[in-house]
């Protein structure tokens, strides 16, 4: 079930914002840690390797009534777990009649899924995504499918190039930050211009957010809050709202800020990608 990313990953725990966005078995976590070094599960974000958000199922808690860990369950638990598992990731076949565990046992490296019933589930299945949640985040969590995909790749690129950049500007403006991104062929898949006139639209709101939110060292971040942070520019000469949605706009001249014509660095970039 352990599955790594491809994207460079770094462990670095001297750095505070290191502990705010990374990967963990088959999730993405940002968020805040508790003094053990695990992931507060009150103060974090997770995603998938999909980047689909994925949340804690609080009816699942109200209706059955059973212990929010797992690790305490004890077996009849287990069996009414595995009994809304079978229902919620349509596990017709799976055969839980004759197994006798516990929570501790359920959740630990040594339990075999070797049960009948999952041997075609692919490794790529929600299931097991939300198996690695159970054990490593000691909750039951259901995927959002109604959110905007988050690019993991971009995010973790990101955070490590912040990393290994002893100069970079953590006290950097957010219209600092979006013309950064705008300047770099690496970006132009989450944020692109759309005129001459520096006019420019956030292609991936989710995924540019949480890149703010690592600067910040904020894993609360989303975009709302990174749309209210643009709205303090306006009328300073800075930004404006333009037309159309998360389209904003440069006030100033462009070119003599960049010294290129926005459509012309766009050209440039998709010349670098064939």
């Amino acid at each position: 079930m352990t599955e790594r990313h491809t994207c460079t990953e770094q462990n670095n725990r001297s750095n505070p914002w290191m502990e705010s966005a990374e990967w963990h078995e088959t999730v993405f976590v940002i968020g805040k840690r508790t003094n053990e070094g695990t992931f507060d599960v009150e103060n974090c974000k997770v995603f998938d390797k999909n980047g689909y958000r994925w949340i804690v199922e609080q009816e699942f808690y109200k209706r059955l009534e059973i212990p929010e860990d797992p690790g305490k369950w004890d077996q009849v638990q287990v069996h009414t777990w595995m009994q809304w598992a079978k229902n919620e990731y349509n596990l017709t076949n799976l055969n839980i009649t004759g197994l006798t565990i516990n929570g501790k046992q359920l959740i630990s490296d040594n339990f075999c899924w070797n049960i009948a019933g999952l041997e075609n589930k692919s490794s790529n299945d929600d299931f097991w995504t939300h198996v690695c949640l159970l054990k490593t985040m000691h909750k039951v969590y259901i995927k959002q499918n109604d959110e905007e995909c988050i690019d993991i790749c971009i995010i973790l690129n990101y955070k490590n190039k912040m990393h290994l950049n002893s100069d970079f500007n953590h006290g950097i403006e957010i219209w600092q930050f979006l013309l950064n991104l705008l300047t770099d062929s690496e970006y132009q898949n989450v944020i692109e211009w759309v005129n001459n006139e520096g006019t420019f639209k956030i292609i991936k709101p989710n995924t540019v957010s949480i890149m703010w939110g690592l600067i910040k060292n904020n894993w609360r971040m989303n975009y709302s809050k990174m749309a209210a942070a643009l709205r303090y520019h306006y009328g300073k000469g800075i930004l404006e709202r333009a037309k159309g949605k998360h389209v904003y706009k440069f006030a100033g001249d462009i070119k003599s800020m960049i010294g290129y014509n926005p459509m012309d660095m766009k050209s440039m970039f998709q010349q670098e990608s064939i």
